[in-house]
């Protein structure tokens, strides 16, 4: 039986997604139960998966070394890692150890909405109909998640607040940074480059050596999922799926992750869920789809998309 590029797409979109939201929610068991931090994984994520992607690169004679004979281009690599990859990454992390894979990766989903606001305020482009409910839904929905309704109160804590709102912020830059990189360069030269950098930095503060983890099979399997499943196949999954699908629909896929996380967080790791974060997570989620459905008559070329999450690994 023949199986349609279709099919194909959407399956590796929402395998790509669903990885990206499970490496979370395994980011989070091995804070619970162990001593690292979220600067020691960062640090082992960047550099395992920018080490994989280079061995990929080299067997597949992707251009790799083109990008050294341009000085300029190096320090749009070295501005992008430094403010863009590696702060998503970072601060995602911090997120899930303040409060909970579910919470943070949701949170991440308002990435959308300060690239909005950025148009607005840097290039006076407001926004459209779709643009604004999604903003709308987005603010809700966070209000709801956060606060249960009540505004004098927090459900979270301030931590967690302030690390998943600014996990939002850095999904934006992470998105915005690395677009004119991505008309000259492919995704794989650019991310290669960048996640060896991020991760050769992270372990400049904190050595892979400097902390001590029990190297059960339980958690260099779950490190090894992080690693290669949460990074390198969902990058690689997400950019194979483009060859099949329109960029729309992956981006409509991409609700796996928020999904995924949130699933394995309430059955597996007894994250409590009520009826007030199960909304505001849909509202928040819709985003996606509304901005999906909004811009589907112009959609995005394949190589501007894969900008959004050209190292992700949101996440």
């Amino acid at each position: 039986m023949q199986i349609s590029r279709e099919f194909k797409g959407i399956f590796l979109a929402s395998v790509s997604a669903t990885f990206w939201g499970v490496s979370g929610a395994i980011a989070q068991t091995l804070f619970d139960t162990t001593d690292i931090n979220s600067i020691w994984l960062t640090g082992i994520r960047m550099l395992g998966a920018g080490l994989g992607l280079l061995v990929i690169s080299l067997v597949t004679q992707v251009d790799l070394w083109s990008i050294w004979r341009h000085p300029r281009d190096l320090f749009q690599i070295a501005a992008y890692t430094l403010l863009g990859l590696m702060p998503v990454q970072f601060t995602y992390f911090l997120a899930v150890e303040a409060s909970n894979a579910a919470t943070a990766t949701i949170l991440q989903f308002m990435g959308p909405v300060f690239i909005a606001l950025w148009m607005v305020l840097a290039h006076r482009q407001f926004p459209t109909r779709a643009e604004g409910l999604a903003i709308f839904c987005a603010l809700l929905g966070s209000f709801l998640l956060v606060t249960h309704g009540n505004p004098g109160t927090l459900v979270i804590s301030v931590w967690a607040l302030i690390w998943g709102l600014l996990s939002g912020v850095t999904s934006a830059t992470n998105t915005l940074m690395p677009t004119q990189l991505l008309t000259r360069y492919s995704p794989m030269t650019v991310n290669t480059w960048s996640m060896l950098l991020g991760g050769i930095l992270f372990n400049c503060v904190q050595p892979v050596w400097s902390i001590h983890i029990p190297l059960t099979a339980l958690n260099i399997s779950k490190l090894s999922f992080v690693v290669l499943f949460g990074t390198l196949l969902a990058f690689l999954f997400f950019l194979q799926s483009l060859q099949y699908i329109r960029p729309t629909v992956v981006s409509l896929l991409d609700a796996f992750e928020p999904l995924s996380a949130t699933v394995i967080a309430v059955l597996l790791l007894g994250v409590s869920f009520g009826w007030l974060d199960i909304l505001g997570s849909i509202l928040i989620i819709s985003t996606v789809f509304i901005l999906a459905i909004g811009q589907a008559p112009n959609d995005r070329s394949a190589e501007n998309f894969k900008a959004r999450k050209t190292a992700k690994s949101k996440q």
